[in-house]
């Protein structure tokens, strides 16, 4: 029973560890995405000229 219990605690580890991986990549990515603009609907930095 306590190499069940070992390798269940080690598997909930590792997936705790993953979950935190594809958060903080999902995090970075809209983070670095160009937001959409509300004035014309495209995406470009802030602050952009509308001419």
């Amino acid at each position: 029973m306590t190499v069940i219990y070992a390798l269940l605690a080690l598997s909930i580890g590792v997936a705790v560890g993953l979950a935190a991986l594809t958060v903080g990549e999902l995090r970075w990515e809209a983070r670095n995405r160009l937001p959409r603009c509300t004035t014309c609907g495209e995406r470009h930095h802030r602050h952009a000229a509308h001419r």
